[in-house]
C-alpha cells in the first residue's frame, strides 16, 4: 500500500465513519432515490448528487449492456450540464480496472503518478484527482461511478471514500430496483400481449374437426408457449372433397403463430383458385419465399380426399410422412413424393400422389413435436413411442388423437416443452 500511495494511487482505505455532514446529504440523496420510478429521473440524479456531495469537476456513470461492455450511460458538469459523448473524454484503463475488480481507485495528482503515467489516457486529459467507484450488487458490478477534478477546483482524499461508497452502494441498489421493476413489467407487458395472441390464434385455428359430409376427423394442438408455430386447417373444396393440412413454421412463439395465419390464408386461396395439390404447393411456396425473412421456412402436408372413392391426392413439403392406420392396428406411411420445405428456395416444382384411404384406415398426420417432447431424465418420447402408441390405441380419428395426447402429456409430465405438437386423423365416416 505504501507503494501506490507513492505513486499517488490508492485502493479503497479501512471502513471509516462519515461526518455528520456527509451522512446528512446521504440521507437526503437516499429519500431522492427512493421516490423516483423513472429510471431516467433516477440516472440525473445519481450523477448530480454525486459530482455535488464530492465537489467535483464531472460526474459519469457507466453502465454495463446486455453484451456486458461498459457504456457511458450518463455524463455532467458541476452545473448540471449534460456532457455530449464526444466529449466523454475519461480515462478508460482506471474504469475498466475498477470494474473487473470491484474495488475503489482513488488516485491523487494523477498526471505524475508512475501507476499511470504511461497511459496517455490520463496523461492526454491533464487530470489531477480521480475518483472511481464500482456499482455492486449481489448479481455483481453493473458499472462504475466516475467522478474528476483538478487540483485548482478539488483533489479527492482518503476522506472521501467511505462517503461516496456509501452513495455508489445506494445508487446501485436503486438501480437495481429499477432494473427488476423493468423486468416484471416488462414480463406482465409479453404475458398481456401473448394471451391476446394466443386468444387470436384460437380464432384461426378450427378448434374440433368441421363436419363434412362422407368423412370424419380430429385435431389437436399442445403449443411449446403460449402461442405455437404449429399449424392446421380443413378446407371445404368444390364437389364434395375435404382438404386438409399440417404446417410447421421455424420459427416459435408470436412471430411463429403470425406467419403461419396469414400462409393458412394464403393456402385456401391458392386451393381454390388452382384445384390441384401440386400446384397449390408450388404456389405458396412462392409467396413463402419472398416474404419469409432470412433463415425462415415451413414444413407443410398437404391433402384432398375425396369421400365418394376414398381418393387422397397429397403433396409434401419437407414434412414428417402421413402415417395410415389399419383397422387390425398395423401401421403405413406415404413417405413419398417428399419435397423441399417452402420458403426456402422459389421456382420449386412440386410434385403429387395419389394413394386410396379403404374404409376402416385412419390417416394421420403429426407434427414432430410428439416424437420430440422430453420425459424425466431428458429422454424423448420418440417415434417407436409414437408408432406403439397409434398401433395399440383406438382406431377412429378422435380417440387416436386424444389417445396419443394423453400418453405423451404423462410421459412429460409437468415439464416444459421445446416444440409444438400437432395431430390431425381423417376418415371415411
Amino acid at each position: 500500500m505504501a507503494d501506490d500511495k507513492a505513486s499517488g494511487e490508492h485502493a479503497a482505505p479501512p471502513s471509516s465513519k462519515l461526518d455528520l455532514a456527509g451522512m446528512q446529504a446521504l440521507l437526503d440523496i437516499t429519500r431522492r432515490l427512493n421516490a423516483e420510478v423513472d429510471s431516467d429521473a433516477v440516472l440525473g440524479t445519481i450523477v448530480d448528487s454525486l459530482v455535488n456531495i464530492v465537489r467535483a469537476d464531472r460526474g459519469f456513470l457507466m453502465l454495463r449492456d446486455s453484451d456486458n461492455e461498459l457504456q457511458f450511460t450518463i455524463a455532467r458538469d458541476r452545473k448540471g450540464v449534460p456532457l455530449e459523448e464526444k466529449k466523454f473524454r475519461v480515462s478508460r484503463g482506471v474504469v475498466d480496472e475498477v470494474a473487473a475488480s470491484g474495488e475503489t481507485r482513488l488516485i491523487d495528482d494523477a498526471a505524475a503518478s508512475d501507476a499511470y503515467n504511461a497511459r496517455m489516457s490520463i496523461v492526454s486529459l491533464s487530470l489531477r484527482t480521480i475518483l472511481c467507484v464500482p456499482l455492486k450488487t449481489q448479481q455483481g458490478v453493473l458499472g462504475v461511478i466516475y467522478v474528476d477534478s483538478n487540483a485548482i477546483t478539488r483533489r479527492f482524499t482518503d476522506d472521501d471514500v467511505p462517503l461516496i461508497e456509501a452513495f455508489a452502494a445506494q445508487a446501485a441498489s436503486t438501480l437495481e430496483r429499477l432494473r427488476l421493476q423493468k423486468a416484471e413489467m416488462e414480463r406482465d407487458r409479453m404475458a398481456a400481449q401473448l394471451e391476446v395472441a394466443s386468444e387470436i390464434q384460437k380464432t384461426f385455428l378450427p378448434s374440433t374437426f368441421p363436419p363434412s359430409d362422407g368423412v370424419k376427423g380430429a385435431v389437436a394442438s399442445v403449443a411449446a408457449l403460449q402461442v405455437g408455430g404449429d399449424f392446421y386447417d380443413v378446407i371445404r373444396l368444390p364437389r364434395g372433397r375435404t382438404g386438409f393440412l399440417v404446417g410447421d413454421v421455424s420459427g416459435k412463439g408470436v412471430p411463429g403463430a403470425l406467419f403461419g395465419a396469414r400462409l393458412m390464408s394464403d393456402v385456401r386461396y391458392q386451393a381454390l383458385l388452382h384445384d390441384d395439390v401440386a400446384k397449390t404447393l408450388t404456389h405458396v411456396n412462392d409467396i413463402v419465399a419472398e416474404r419469409a425473412t432470412r433463415g425462415m421456412f415451413v414444413t407443410m402436408f398437404y391433402a384432398v380426399l375425396d369421400p365418394a372413392n376414398g381418393e387422397v391426392e397429397y403433396a409434401n413439403a419437407g414434412h414428417l410422412a402421413p402415417i395410415i392406420r389399419k383397422p387390425d392396428g398395423t401401421l403405413d406411411s406415404w413417405g413419398e413424393p417428399l419435397g423441399m420445405p417452402l420458403g426456402i428456395l422459389s421456382g420449386q416444382i412440386y410434385k403429387s400422389d395419389r394413394r386410396t384411404l379403404n374404409p376402416g384406415e385412419t390417416l394421420l398426420v403429426l407434427s414432430d413435436g410428439p416424437g420430440d417432447a422430453v420425459g424425466a431424465g431428458g429422454e424423448r418420447f420418440g417415434d417407436d413411442r409414437v408408432m406403439e402408441t397409434i398401433t395399440n390405441g383406438p382406431g377412429d380419428p378422435e380417440g387416436l388423437v386424444n389417445s396419443l395426447v394423453q400418453v405423451v402429456a404423462d410421459y412429460t409430465g409437468n415439464r416444459p416443452q421445446a416444440d409444438d405438437q400437432t395431430l390431425l386423423a381423417i376418415a371415411l365416416a
